[in-house]
C-alpha cells in the first residue's frame, strides 16, 4: 500500500460520534482500526448539520423509490428541501477537499447507498430506496469510490475499495499536473497490469483512447479516460492479490 494517506468522507456515527437519533453512535472498529492509519477522515452527519440535533425524532423515506420525500416519522414534517439545499452546498465544500473515497451508513434515510426502506401508505415498506444525501453525493462525484460500512466487512470488497481510493488519488494528482499526450501514455503503461487484472476489455478500450489522444482535445480525453479507468477498477480483480 502507498505511504501517503487518503482523504475519506464518512458518516460521523461510524467514527463513534454520538449523532444518532437516539443520542448514540455506530462505531465500526473494523473500519477505524483497519483504515485509520491510512486515512484522513472527513466526518459528515446530514441530520445534525441541518440542525436536528441528537437525540431527535426519527426520519424515513416516503413515496416513490426514485423521488422519495424525507419525512419525520411521527410529525410528518417534510425535510426534503432542507436536506437537498444543505447537501448541495456541503458537496461543493467537499469538492474543494479532493476526497479520495467515501463510506456511508447503511440503511440511513439520508446516507444509505442502497436498499433503504421506502414507505407508501397502505403498503409494507420496501427496501428499494437511496438516502437523499447519498443520491446527491453519487450524482456530484461520479468517479469517487463509495461504499457502505457493512459491505466493507467483506474482505474482497474492502480491498477493492482501498485500491480504488488510492488509484483515484493518483488520477487526481495526474490531472492536476495538466498532462499532455505523452504523460497519458506513461500513466496508462504504468497501470497496465493493474487494469488487466480487473478487466481486459476496459484495458483495450483505454488503449484505443490513448492511441488516438493526439487527435482530440486533451480535456475531453482525460474526462473519458478517468471514467473508464475508475469503471475498470470496480470490476473485481481475479489474477492477483491485493493486500490491505
Amino acid at each position: 500500500m502507498e505511504n501517503a494517506v487518503i482523504r475519506v468522507g464518512i458518516s460521523s456515527c461510524l467514527l463513534g460520534q454520538k449523532v444518532r437519533y437516539d443520542g448514540g453512535h455506530k462505531l465500526d472498529t473494523l473500519i477505524t482500526e483497519t483504515f485509520g492509519k491510512y486515512c484522513e477522515w472527513v466526518p459528515v452527519c446530514p441530520e445534525m448539520e441541518i440542525g436536528l440535533g441528537a437525540p431527535r425524532k426519527t426520519l424515513h423515506l416516503v413515496g416513490s423509490a426514485k423521488r422519495p420525500r424525507l419525512l419525520g416519522t411521527e410529525s410528518g414534517t417534510d425535510y426534503t428541501d432542507t436536506m437537498t439545499h444543505w447537501a448541495r452546498k456541503k458537496l461543493e465544500e467537499l469538492a474543494r477537499l479532493n476526497l479520495h473515497g467515501y463510506i456511508l451508513k447503511q440503511g440511513s434515510p439520508s446516507c444509505g447507498m442502497e436498499r433503504v426502506r421506502v414507505y407508501r401508505e397502505g403498503e409494507t415498506a420496501r427496501r428499494t430506496g437511496m438516502g437523499i444525501y447519498a443520491g446527491l453525493l453519487l450524482g456530484r462525484f461520479g468517479l469517487l469510490p463509495v461504499e457502505e460500512e457493512r459491505r466493507l466487512h467483506d474482505m474482497s470488497i474492502r480491498q477493492n475499495f482501498v485500491e480504488r481510493a488510492f488509484a483515484y488519488r493518483r488520477w487526481q494528482e495526474f490531472v492536476k499536473a495538466k498532462p499532455q499526450t505523452g504523460d497519458l501514455v506513461s500513466f496508462h503503461t504504468r497501470h497496465k497490469l493493474t487494469l488487466l487484472s480487473h478487466s481486459d476489455a476496459h484495458y483495450r478500450r483505454l488503449g484505443r483512447l490513448v492511441a488516438g489522444a493526439g487527435k482530440r482535445k486533451m480535456n475531453s480525453v482525460l474526462d473519458e479516460y478517468g471514467c473508464l479507468f475508475m469503471e475498470a477498477l470496480r470490476v473485481r480483480a481475479t489474477a492477483r492479490k491485493i493486500e490491505l
